[in-house]
């Protein structure tokens, strides 16, 4: 089961339904992340990254490793979400796992 997408109430009201997104993990819990574009990654410290491609999650991890990695090495075609609420690098872990599909597809090393 890979982890769904939900739609923010607040941001439809908003007018900003396409930016904010709730995943929900193999738990139930919800985790809001935001969209952002893959060159502004970079721009931030610490949080949760997460690439997103046809509606799954293709890539997840920490937002430094994602700014480190090179663009090369990206996932192609995928929209980047943040998430910033997991304030410790425990939290972080957790919601990673929690997210993390359970087949996450292979990538050949370069």
């Amino acid at each position: 089961m890979n982890p769904l997408p939900q739609i923010s109430r607040v941001a439809i009201a908003a007018g900003l339904p396409a930016r904010y997104l709730y995943w929900i993990g193999r738990s139930g819990r919800r985790y809001l992340f935001t969209c952002t574009g893959g060159t502004a990654i970079s721009d931030f410290d610490s949080g949760i990254a997460i690439a997103v491609a046809g509606g799954e999650i293709v890539w997840i991890g920490d937002v430094g490793m994602l700014a480190r990695m090179p663009r090369s090495a990206r996932p192609r075609r995928a929209e980047v979400y943040v998430h910033f609420l997991a304030s410790t690098p425990a939290e972080r872990r957790a919601v990673i796992d929690d997210l993390r599909p359970e087949r996450q597809p292979l990538r050949l090393a370069a």
